[in-house]
């Protein structure tokens, strides 16, 4: 593992913080039995599920074409080596970038014929990793190669218009190649490629899509101009620039377009198309609505995987940012609930799109664009699974960060390990919590020398009240902020910081509401039956009489059940509610407030339950 955080170097515009490297933070409690979970089952099985991402793949020598669920997959398996400290998983990633590194072709190319931009931006992510975790100087040798390759390349041909809306791992790898290395040469080749990117900048400041795509634009209509006009038509561009995923890592292409250029306007583009993308299409979870175009705050609107795992990217991208803290709720809401409700609760098969109100999980026609399987559980996904298994890993090497100040900034309260080296001092922590289910979190310090530095604490916009404990001195904390202790560290010291935890009740569509503890959101989860498909694989379908409203007049309490938290609340139900077509209707508004057949009820976390109201009436 290097031990160096990489600052930002002139002319870059720095940030206020910077990732640890890979290998700094190893999961515990909890969190580490996940990754355990998804190490044995899923991840494991990949290889034999989807031979093109794994060792078959023609990224490694095979005669697989692996696309970009090989170097997606590659990542997934260097970061969980790296949280759960597993040597046998890092030999076998660290085998495959030599591969990677050894198949480079003269001209500083690599990839097969024909791979897209997109792939190999995100294998550069995946080797990236790879540095940080070995220092392998052969990585920074073959990046150097690839950028002299791209100076001549994208000189000769600029992007197509698909590559354009791509580039941000690309940009990514540089920008982290010139930080380590201060090869100035990387630069003009970066800002090569940002003038032929996706302008995301000017789109999200005018961000035209305020509605459902579907509202602006028939699925007939879409179609047919797709199939009679050429590929830089009105037709084609919409489907590209409306699409969510896009959107969600055209953020942080932006991002990286304002570290290059020190441009104001790239620097605020991410805050604002994010404020507009959940004030019109924002799901219940964390996640933006789009299946795959935006699709409005219907809650049986579909949330892809592939826009939860870009959004997540995204999201942590952001974190070093002027808006970190503020970006860092949501990033922590859309992990901890829409990513871990695409993984089944045994963790065995994957939900390629999912919906906050999930009364059925059938084959059906949901999503005009998609196949209609494409909300299932099961296994047939690889692009969903391999996109999905690196969201997990990258969201633990993303609690803590280096801070510009010398010091470290906890982002997240996960329980985990942290090893740093502070000006020339190596600095261990601990964190121990039962995060994100209670807010009580401990954090122990030890430094192999008395050291002054900086502790960053987030401090969540739901955590009103907080305060934390040193060393007999207290510390008040505002919600939305950091709170900073700068002082002298011993080893043995302690932080005992509280982020009081209030049930909430978040305005959703129309009336509706979703309720939320900390940043985990509570769902209604209603009986329902299994039966084998068409296909052979399960179907999920609520029982008759499902749907409910929430009794508003009391407020939903917090308790610690045998499996899991839950929240004891009194729910009404309503006959008149139910499906429409294959999903639930959307909620019925102006509802008289009558209690009859009310009953207590728990209200489970969202990661829990494959069917589910997470939007509610209220009555």
């Amino acid at each position: 593992m290097t031990t160096h955080a990489f600052a930002t170097r002139a002319p870059l515009s720095p940030g206020r913080f910077n990732p640890l490297p890979v290998g700094s933070i190893r999961a515990e409690g909890a969190v580490r039995d996940r990754l355990l979970a998804l190490r044995a089952g899923l991840l494991a099985r990949c290889d034999a599920l989807f031979p093109e991402a794994g060792r078959e793949s023609c990224w490694y020598g095979g005669s697989l074409s692996g696309g970009m669920r090989a170097p997606a997959l590659l990542e997934a398996k260097l970061l969980t080596a790296a949280a759960l400290g597993d040597e046998e998983l890092s030999r076998e990633a660290l085998t495959l970038c030599r591969l990677v590194l050894s198949a480079q072709k003269p001209d500083g190319n690599f990839g097969a014929e024909g791979e897209s931009f997109a792939a190999k931006g995100r294998m550069l992510r995946a080797l990236d990793a790879a540095y940080s975790l070995t220092g392998d100087k052969e990585i920074l040798i073959f990046f150097l190669r690839y950028f002299k390759y791209l100076r001549d390349a994208l000189a000769a041909a600029p992007l197509s218009p698909e590559d354009a809306l791509h580039t941000a791992d690309t940009l990514q790898a540089g920008i982290d190649f010139y930080n380590i290395t201060g090869q100035k040469a990387v630069l003009p080749v970066l800002d090569t490629l940002l003038a032929q990117s996706a302008n995301y900048t000017q789109l999200f400041h005018a961000f035209p899509y305020r509605m459902s795509v579907s509202r602006m634009v028939s699925v007939e209509d879409l179609l047919a101009g797709l199939s009679a006009e050429p590929e830089d038509g009105y037709y084609h561009s919409l489907l590209r620039t409306a699409d969510g995923a896009n959107l969600c890592e055209g953020l942080r292409e932006c991002h990286f377009s304002g570290v290059l250029t020190g441009s104001g306007k790239h620097l605020s583009a991410p805050e604002a198309g994010l404020a507009r993308m959940n004030k019109g299409h924002g799901a219940a979870g964390g996640g933006i609505a789009a299946d795959p175009l935006l699709s409005g705050r219907h809650p049986s609107r579909g949330v892809t995987a592939a826009s939860i795992a870009e959004l997540a990217a995204s999201l942590e991208a952001l974190l070093s940012g002027a808006d970190g803290e503020h970006v860092a709720d949501q990033w922590e809401t859309l992990v901890y609930n829409a990513a871990l409700a695409a993984f089944a609760p045994d963790g065995l098969s994957v939900q390629p799109v999912q919906q906050a109100n999930q009364a059925a999980c059938t084959i059906a026609g949901r999503f005009p664009l998609l196949s209609s399987d494409a909300n299932l559980f099961s296994l047939h996904d690889g692009d969903a699974l391999s996109r999905l298994l690196s969201v997990f890993p990258r969201f633990i090497r993303h609690q803590w960060l280096r801070s510009a100040d010398g010091g470290l900034a906890a982002m997240g309260y996960a329980p985990c390990r942290i090893r740093a080296r502070l000006d020339n001092v190596s600095v261990r922590l601990s964190v121990e919590s039962d995060y994100p289910s209670d807010g009580a979190v401990r954090i122990r310090i030890s430094p192999e020398q008395p050291a002054a530095f900086p502790l960053h604490l987030r401090i969540p916009s739901w955590a009103k009240g907080a305060d934390a404990a040193v060393d007999g001195s207290r510390y008040t904390a505002k919600e939305g902020t950091f709170l900073v202790i700068n002082r002298e560290w011993h080893d043995g010291d302690e932080i005992l910081l509280t982020l009081p935890m209030q049930t909430e009740l978040l305005s959703g569509y129309h009336e509706a509401v979703s309720v939320t503890r900390g940043p985990l959101c509570y769902v209604y989860a209603p009986d329902y039956d299994k039966h084998p498909g068409e296909d052979g694989r399960t179907e999920l379908t609520a029982r008759d009489g499902f749907a409910v409203a929430l009794d508003g007049a009391l407020t939903p309490e917090f308790v610690m059940t045998g499996d899991g938290p839950a929240l004891r609340a009194r729910v009404v139900p309503l006959p008149s509610w139910g499906m429409k077509g294959p999903s639930c209707d959307q909620p019925p508004i102006g509802l008289p407030r009558e209690l009859e057949g009310a009953f207590e009820t728990l209200l489970v976390p969202m990661a829990t339950a494959q069917i589910r109201l997470a939007v509610l009436p209220v009555l």
